[in-house]
């Protein structure tokens, strides 16, 4: 289930976190030094060095269960930020096993899905909510009347490939059947959550078949994506060249999609890239709005899958670099 976080640490995972945190002060120190003559190979500023340096041994140096024991569940973020701006948690159980919950009027005319990233592995930090939060609100007061519903998916290897797909588009699935027109309704998601958003639109269109059909009376308003992972592989340019200037490092997508996909096959669904260009051409949203960063790990993949889209006739995806 979604909400069976955290996991409980062996008495000698526990014990490793001391070197482990030995080593992240350790490499601030490096970092610290190093980034004084990092040059154009590291990243733009010199505080982003360091914060980089040690969010990467971070994740490196722990093991997955380590990283999801020592930080609070996607749930677990959303009652600490509920409780912080003093707002009622409205969380939904839905089918197999996510959980969604509201930031907003959930009678708003319109609705965000969001699925956030974090390689399958990670869970979103109240930060998440916050940013959305400010999103909200800034659309509200352009009388835009907007609510946004966030999904906790069950990260890997606690369940694997398809289940968190089949929770996005029950996310999906609510929102519409609470009574809420697709006509208003527009998903996004960062990384992974760009993924699973992608993902979702595939399914629309293509249903997989081991998840139910999701038919719409009308393509969504849109969708977007923030860094989407839409390849696994590493034999891009960009992997190489901004590997010390991105958060996240090779190996660790290399880790977090092996554990998602558990030995399965790769498909259009779990690797949008994959899929030729005719199979975005049926996409049921308005409009498609793919961001990228220009030192992401991620880039050179990202530009390749804008590049497919550009050839539909639906329209024209929009990479912002």
């Amino acid at each position: 289930m979604a909400n069976t976080f955290p996991p409980k640490l062996t008495v000698l995972e526990k014990l490793d976190l001391i070197p482990a945190n030995i080593s992240l002060v350790a490499t601030a120190i490096y970092a610290a030094i190093t980034g004084i003559f990092r040059g154009q190979k590291g990243a733009k500023s010199y505080m982003k060095h360091i914060n980089y340096a040690v969010i990467r041994k971070m994740l490196q140096r722990l093991s997955t269960r380590q990283n999801q024991a020592t930080n609070p569940s996607t749930s677990g973020a959303y009652e600490i930020f509920a409780r912080q701006n003093k707002i009622e948690a409205q969380t939904v159980q839905l089918n197999y096993g996510g959980l969604g919950h509201w930031l907003g009027n959930k009678d708003a005319k319109n609705v965000l899905v969001y699925y956030h990233g974090g390689g399958f592995a990670i869970s979103a930090g109240t930060a998440y909510f916050q940013v959305l939060k400010g999103i909200m609100e800034e659309l509200n007061a352009a009388g835009k009347d907007i609510a946004i519903f966030v999904l906790t998916y069950t990260l890997a290897p606690h369940a694997l490939y398809p289940t968190q797909v089949k929770q996005a588009v029950e996310a999906l699935r609510h929102v519409i059947q609470a009574g809420h027109d697709p006509s208003n309704v527009v998903i996004g998601g960062d990384s992974a959550g760009g993924n699973l958003t992608l993902a979702v639109l595939s399914h629309i269109s293509h249903p997989h078949k081991d998840i139910k059909p999701l038919e719409i009376s009308c393509p969504l308003a849109g969708a977007f994506t923030i860094a989407p992972w839409v390849s696994f592989s590493q034999d891009f340019p960009s992997v190489k060249e901004n590997a010390l200037k991105d958060i996240i490092m090779p190996e660790l997508t290399e880790r977090w999609s092996s554990s998602y996909l558990a030995g399965q096959e790769t498909d259009n669904y779990n690797q949008p890239l994959l899929a030729p260009a005719e199979w975005w051409k049926d996409i049921k949203a308005r409009d498609l709005l793919i961001v990228a960063g220009s030192d992401e790990i991620l880039l050179s993949c990202i530009e390749e899958f804008v590049e497919k889209l550009k050839y539909l006739n639906r329209g024209e995806a929009a990479a912002n670099s």
